[in-house]
């Protein structure tokens, strides 16, 4: 079986990234953040030795990965090896150190090979099976003896595309206020990273990409002090599908780990660990789709456990909604966040009739029964039935503000509510937000409303999106956040103090904040559509969500 075969089949058929991220565009997600640069070497930059690896010179970056000068320059080493790359027989394998270090001083001054994804992302020619590096950025004139706060960035992109190179850990370290320390890096995507099947399932081989991320973690652990960055003041992050692989982390002690985890807080940028729905891998759809790649790179599933791991080759303990329901989580101080209408880039824009919106949810929820769609159906009412719908007036078709509407809720804004309501609970300190600020001018394509994603560059203070002074709003929220676990401390002088959110019990509602656009972010009641939070959130109806 050759490599070439594994993509041919993965992005000629869009089989196995389709049935995790179904609804998923990849090139919506992020938008269009992938200017490439090239940065100098410069011998200022301090060498850093780690041990068991090697020794590694860095670099200067003084440009936006849009190529903007940025406020300062930045230190970096870029495009460091994690582990021993996952090629040939160790192929969907966990992770292992470097066996050996490197003999002389490598040069870390250019980004690594990206893994292997659709030909549509910029420069697929830098795609390759031996991509786990990562990135370091870290303010500059700061001797790597003084520990500062960092932020580890898990990329999204629906367990299938980008990379860690895609989130701007320069132009974030370059606007921070006091010495920070950002981190960002890859993991096994697709079939490489998430392939279900019962056979993986009795290899324990589910979900090596989340087995990465935690190799990861715990590799800085052992090294981020040697770059100038506390393990003991890690916050980790990531928006979509890098929200959803945080929360993963969050939402489980690991055993051993359980008074010792590897990071002191969290951020979900629209994500959470039931955000969308993960069939387990006796899911059919799962099924057709492994056999399918079995026979496209002539692998037999007649045979053995042992014959078929050979011929590919050449971990989530429980439901993240059961583990919230136990409380077996680390309770560390955590942000989550979703934008008004996180469903808009996702759903038919062509449905018309109530029922095109009840088969719609049965197909992608086939799990739901007929009492369940029954209640969709009253929980957001038909515009074409009920004019006075708040989903009416739709600019395409008649029930494309209702199936946005339902989708957002099931996939993101009920379940960031959730999270929030779960860590309040328990104690822990707890802060949501609302993202209402497009990602272009309010005049132009108003219909898409604040789509998934619309904050994506706005968390590291991005020069060009639509509203620079909401950038430098939020983004200080977030880097106060980092640098001393609050977003409070170091937010920006005559903004508005951001509350914890505090889980209702009957005594009102709970606050959080609102981001508008220009200056005029705000703290609100965390009180819209709470009906249907409380359907999509019902522990009951979880299974038959698959989450």
């Amino acid at each position: 079986m050759s490599l070439q075969q594994i993509m041919e089949h993965q992005l000629d058929n869009s089989t196995l990234s389709d049935t995790m991220y179904s609804l998923m565009t990849p090139a919506v997600l992020l938008g269009s953040l992938f200017f490439s640069f090239l940065a100098a070497a410069n011998s200022s930059i301090p060498q850093v030795t780690l041990q068991g690896y090697g020794t590694f010179a860095g670099t200067n970056i003084s440009k936006t990965l849009r190529g903007d000068k940025l406020p300062q320059e930045v230190n970096a080493w870029l495009g460091i090896n994690y582990a021993e790359q996952p090629i040939g027989d160790r192929r969907f394998r966990p992770l292992k150190p470097l066996s050996q270090s490197y003999k002389s001083v490598q040069n870390a001054t250019k980004y690594g090979s990206v893994c292997l994804q659709d030909l549509m992302y910029p420069n697929p020619n830098e795609q390759d099976e031996a991509c786990l590096n990562f990135n370091v950025f870290r303010t500059p004139g700061v001797p790597l003896s003084k520990k500062l706060p960092t932020l580890v960035w898990i990329h999204g992109g629906g367990f299938a595309s980008f990379s860690g190179r895609d989130f701007d850990g320069a132009s974030f370290v370059a606007s921070s206020p006091a010495p920070v320390v950002v981190v960002t890096f890859n993991y096994r995507l697709n079939a490489f990273g998430f392939l279900p099947s019962k056979l993986f399932e009795r290899e324990g081989l589910l979900n090596l990409g989340l087995l990465d991320q935690r190799f990861f973690l715990q590799f800085l652990q052992k090294h981020l002090s040697s770059f100038g960055g506390d393990p003991r003041q890690i916050t980790i992050g990531g928006l979509s599908a890098g929200a959803h692989s945080t929360a993963f982390h969050y939402f489980h002690n690991y055993g051993a780990d359980k008074n010792k985890p590897l990071f002191a807080r969290a951020i979900l940028q629209s994500g959470s660990a039931t955000a969308r729905s993960f069939p387990g891998p006796d899911y059919p759809r799962y099924k057709q789709d492994f056999a399918g790649l079995m026979k496209h790179i002539n692998c037999s599933t007649d045979t053995d456990d042992k014959a078929q791991m050979e011929c590919l080759r050449p971990l989530i303990e429980k439901a993240g909604s059961q583990s919230e329901e136990e409380g077996t989580f680390h309770h560390l101080p955590i942000i989550t966040t979703y934008t008004s209408d996180e469903g808009k880039y996702y759903t038919p824009g062509n449905l018309e009739t109530n029922d095109d919106f009840v088969q719609f949810w049965h197909r992608i929820s086939p799990g739901l029964n007929i009492t369940d769609l029954a209640l969709i159906n009253e929980l957001y009412p038909d515009p074409v039935a009920y004019p006075d719908s708040p989903w009416a007036g739709s600019p395409n078709s008649t029930q494309y503000n209702r199936i946005s509407a339902a989708w957002s809720d099931m996939a993101y804004i009920c379940m960031s509510r959730h999270t929030a309501v779960t860590t309040s609970r328990a104690g822990v300190p707890t802060w949501s937000l609302h993202f209402n600020t497009p990602d272009f001018p309010l005049v132009a394509q108003s219909w898409k409303g604040i789509p998934h994603a619309s904050d994506a560059a706005y968390i590291w203070n991005d020069p060009h999106v639509a509203y620079s002074e909401t950038a430098r709003i939020y983004y200080r929220y977030i880097n106060s956040f980092v640098l001393t676990g609050d977003p409070n401390k170091m937010r920006l002088d005559g903004t508005a103090e951001w509350p914890q959110y505090k889980a209702s019990q009957g005594k009102g509602y709970a606050k959080q904040l609102l981001v508008n656009p220009g200056n005029f972010t705000v703290v609100e009641d965390d009180r819209a559509r709470l009906r249907q939070c409380e359907f999509w959130n019902d522990l009951e109806r979880a299974g038959r969500l698959y989450k």
